[in-house]
């Protein structure tokens, strides 16, 4: 009867442990008894989320309903995306002086491209990073393909592609009893100087991006345009402003101008940018 009764004790006890040792198994199943390495991946809206589950995947990245970044990759020169509303036009490449990979350089370099956005009858140069106010929307050339090059490799203009991110700027839209306007100018025109003043060598009007800042600060307040005959006008409240007038690659280079607003009044100046003639 102890007999009997000492083998049925040790039949439980043996069920017990393979109970628990399917159960310790089972525990250990998801990740197969490592972890998952501690990467993150940079969602849209700013947080980040890491590995988990069985295959250690990024977990989803919190939902926000509609989207406030939306991106276009991999375009070509000559392509046309629209992005969260933006059309953007790759027009050119302006400049890859980013250090090859084989070299070592004691500047990084950068990339700039030239692309027409939406219906603005002019081009932004975006360089490589670096947010651009454009109306409403904030554009950033965010990546390029190839990434770098090795200092013996040519890389041809259509072999490359660009990636747009494109999100909403709250720029003020009040209208104030107050503001700026002038003009954008381009000279000299002619080589040398005649007195009496030539006319036909008189400063032409320029038709470009102006972005506006509040004194002290390095995000536009707001960004406009001159048109074809150079003139513009903006709406602001009074205070104390500069204005930045985009020039091309290397010429025509545009002066930062400073002005005050005064309450009830329209401050007035020009804006110059040098062509290089001389």
């Amino acid at each position: 009867m102890k007999k009997h009764i000492l083998i049925a004790g040790v039949v439980v006890l043996g069920m017990v442990a393979g109970f628990w040792m399917v159960n310790v198994r089972i525990a250990k199943a998801p990740t197969d008894g490592k972890a998952c390495t501690e990467e993150a991946k940079l969602c849209p809206d700013g947080s980040g989320v890491g590995r988990t589950g069985p295959n250690c995947e990024f977990a989803a990245c919190p939902s926000t309903g509609a989207s406030t970044t939306s991106a276009a990759t991999a375009l070509a020169i000559g392509a046309r995306a629209t992005i969260n509303g933006t059309t953007i036009d790759v027009l050119d490449l302006v400049e890859d002086s980013r250090c090859p990979v084989d070299v070592q350089c004691i500047q990084a370099g950068t990339v700039r491209v030239r692309a027409s956005i939406d219906s603005y009858n002019l081009a932004f140069t975006l360089t490589l990073g670096q947010p651009q106010v454009v109306g409403n929307t904030v554009v950033t050339l965010a990546s390029v393909i190839p990434e770098q090059k090795h200092s013996k490799e040519t890389v041809h203009p259509s072999d490359y592609r660009f990636t747009f991110t494109v999100v909403p700027k709250a720029v003020p839209t009040q209208s104030y009893k107050s503001g700026v306007r002038g003009k954008v100018l381009l000279g000299p025109t002619c080589p040398v100087e005649r007195i009496p003043p030539d006319p036909s060598c008189a400063e032409k009007p320029y038709a470009t991006a102006i972005m506006v800042y509040r004194a002290g600060s390095k995000t536009p307040f707001i960004i406009g345009n001159s048109d074809k005959s150079g003139a513009f006008e903006f709406s602001l409240p009074p205070g104390s402003y500069i204005l930045a007038a985009n020039g091309a690659t290397m010429l025509p280079r545009c002066n930062e101008e400073n002005v005050t607003v005064s309450p009830n009044a329209y401050a007035s100046i020009d804006i110059s940018c040098d062509t290089g003639i001389r």
